[in-house]
């Protein structure tokens, strides 16, 4: 990819599949140690993230319905790790920090994967930008040699190709 004075780059994720990329092409990302921020917020669980989720944990317990969309729980937690405003994070956040359908069953649902990226669709093409919510809390901003734009597969699971919305500015 060339750099250029235009900000906003078509990359090919997937054979046929692009975004375009609105954020700077030599931004690194890596989940840093003790980092839970991303863990505060309730996640937008997809149809085949449900799914998958089924295997590996009950989702009576695991979510919870809002506005007709269906959320991973935010629970209480008693830990030293930081935990949101109200005290509460992810369902699956241990207590040592780490996600334990990742840490587990080396698997997230697609909201996870996309984080710290925001997604939206604009004149029919998926849009990728950084979240300013991450640009002011997230740590592993810049911290590596991973290059975001060279792993995005890594964050933009396929599926979000086939939804009508993947926007990420949903929350719980």
């Amino acid at each position: 990819m060339s750099a250029g004075s235009d900000p906003h780059r078509r990359v090919e994720v997937y054979p046929g599949k692009e975004a375009v990329v609105e954020f700077d092409p030599e931004l690194t990302f890596e989940c840093v140690d003790g980092c839970t921020w991303c863990c505060h917020h309730g996640v937008l669980l997809y149809e085949k993230d449900l799914f998958e989720l089924a295997d590996h944990a009950p989702l009576s317990a695991s979510t919870t319905e809002a506005r007709g969309e269906t959320f991973v729980t935010k629970e209480k937690k008693n830990r030293e790790h930081d935990v949101g405003a109200d005290g509460q994070a992810c369902y699956f956040l241990r207590e040592d920090g780490l996600c334990a359908l990742h840490a587990e069953h080396d698997w997230k649902p697609a909201r996870c994967s996309v984080f710290p990226l925001g997604v939206h669709v604009e004149d029919g093409d998926i849009h990728v930008s950084v979240r300013e919510t991450a640009r002011e809390h997230c740590e592993g901003l810049n911290v590596s040699e991973r290059p975001v734009i060279e792993h995005l597969d890594a964050f933009l699971p396929e599926l979000l190709w086939e939804l009508n919305d993947p926007a990420t500015r949903r929350e719980l």
